[in-house]
């Protein structure tokens, strides 16, 4: 018998066979419509991945820069699923792109079943609508995100369903996508035990150790530590000055949010919701409880702003509105009658799914400029270098991963060591002249107007002359590069 309170008995909920098509023909039509509109969407952290990736492909080894063993990727799993498609010559990005909006289906699907399996069909559709279309997380597609987020969503619905196997392998799975999926392995340990007992926690345990230990002893033999090294890099950035928190990000995006009135119906279903997630401990309280372990644990790691890190927090707002939401239309139903009240929570949702889609909009409206800049300048590098030329880059994703050179990172994700420049209290420009002094780059990709180096050091610009530039209207300032001679 359960040592702990059992989770109320789990059984499929009285819904038809129809409603289960929907629900997967939602999850596909929506995640294919995501690849055709953001299919080229983007951003420089992921290409850090792919360098990984096509490195590995290529035969040089699961490294960034060939003969450096740093593991700067925060998605090691994530970079081997996409060696085969480097192998194969496909687009990374655009796989990587395709594969994370097949994963916000996937979690749309996950949902679903989570509230299926509750018996709350209502949460679990509310939820499987609002997922997918999640602004913050549409704008993370490039990135490990939405992958290792669905991993652990069906981990959790293999704990509703009492199958501790699968459940190990899921979290396992998300884990190795991105470390900190372990809180959700921590919190699947709990709802494990609550479900089923101590006998299936043990089965738990033991498949995630016995798939999770392999990976790990690899990457200490072969990196020499088990864990990326950016997580150091990232905490050391907090203390650039003027530099943002996660929790003062946090803050910012519930603020944001709550300034647009389309998005008010989840700031008043999320607190009703949360109250109801704690009194019935049903299967959708595993994803709110996940993400409010995230945003605890990250504010308290005092990591730095990156809006990729927030995607737990969406998770744990979507469960709780979806909660939120089951127990506004039981309450509607009592008053006004089943037609009223499913009019009136219709419009509530549709009200919140509009403001998506607005939002959607501007995001598809607005890629990010300096895409196409460094695109153009790898490019540049990759025919106008020689193939070992040493590149310095303040973001050095897609400049690296076009060019194919070895990089000198200025914000120490792939030379870690740079990471105590922060910690010391300076900025992105002391690191760089550090990095520029100890490492001497052939060439330096410069933003003049944002990061002043050649500009402001006239012995640099004694030494490092323009010579290509790649000019964009939205910026004040083309993006440089400079060829640099060294005693």
């Amino acid at each position: 018998m359960p040592v702990l309170t059992e989770l109320p008995a789990t059984h499929l909920a009285t819904t038809s066979r129809l409603a289960d098509r929907l629900a997967a023909g939602w999850a596909l039509v929506v995640a294919l419509l995501l690849v055709v509109v953001f299919r080229g969407h983007g951003f420089d952290d992921p290409y850090i991945t792919y360098r990984y990736a096509a490195n590995l492909a290529a035969g040089e080894g699961f490294v960034y820069n060939p003969g450096e063993r740093v593991l700067s990727t925060t998605a090691p799993l994530y970079g081997l699923l996409l060696a085969p498609a480097a192998a194969a010559g496909l687009d990374l990005p655009l796989v990587s792109n395709a594969l994370g909006c097949l994963s916000l289906g996937a979690g749309a699907l996950a949902f679903w079943w989570l509230g299926r399996l509750a018996a709350l069909p209502i949460a679990g559709g509310v939820a499987a609508l609002l997922y997918p279309l999640s602004p913050q997380l549409v704008f993370t597609l490039g990135a490990e995100t939405s992958f290792f987020i669905a991993l652990a969503l069906w981990g959790f619905v293999a704990i509703a369903a009492r199958r501790p196997v699968w459940t190990g392998l899921l979290m396992a799975g998300a884990s190795l996508a991105r470390a900190d999926a372990a809180l959700a392995a921590a919190v699947g340990a709990l709802g494990v035990v609550l479900a089923g007992g101590w006998r299936a926690m043990q089965r738990y345990a033991a498949v995630y150790l016995l798939t999770m230990t392999p990976f790990l002893a690899v990457a200490w033999a072969y990196f020499g530590a088990p864990l990326p090294a950016t997580l150091g890099a990232k905490r050391s950035q907090a203390h650039i000055p003027g530099s943002r928190s996660y929790a003062s990000g946090l803050l910012g995006l519930v603020t944001g949010l709550a300034g647009q009135p389309l998005f008010w119906p989840l700031f008043g279903l999320a607190p009703l919701g949360l109250v109801a997630g704690l009194r019935r401990r049903g299967p959708l309280l595993l994803p709110l409880a996940w993400g409010l372990l995230h945003a605890a644990a990250y504010s308290l790691l005092g990591v730095t702003a990156y809006f990729w890190y927030y995607g737990p927090a969406v998770v744990a707002l979507v469960a709780a509105a979806a909660l939120g939401a089951a127990v506004l239309a039981e309450w509607l139903r009592a008053l006004a009658g089943a037609r009223l009240g499913t009019v009136a929570l219709a419009a509530l949702v549709g009200a919140v799914l509009v403001g998506q889609v607005l939002a959607l909009g501007a995001i598809a409206a607005r890629p990010d400029a300096r895409l196409a800049l460094y695109r153009e300048a790898g490019r540049w590098l990759a025919t106008n270098t020689a193939p070992g030329a040493r590149v310095g880059a303040l973001e050095v994703g897609v400049i690296g991963y076009y060019s194919g050179r070895p990089m000198v990172d200025f914000a120490g994700l792939i030379q870690p060591e740079l990471a105590q420049v922060f910690r010391a209290g300076g900025d992105y420009g002391v690191a760089a002249r550090q990095a520029i002094a100890t490492l001497r780059p052939a060439y330096l990709v410069s933003q003049e107007a944002a990061l002043p180096l050649v500009t402001a050091e006239p012995a640099l610009a004694a030494r490092c002359a323009p010579v290509a530039a790649f000019a964009d209207g939205r910026y004040p300032a083309p993006l440089r590069i400079y060829r640099c001679t060294w005693p």
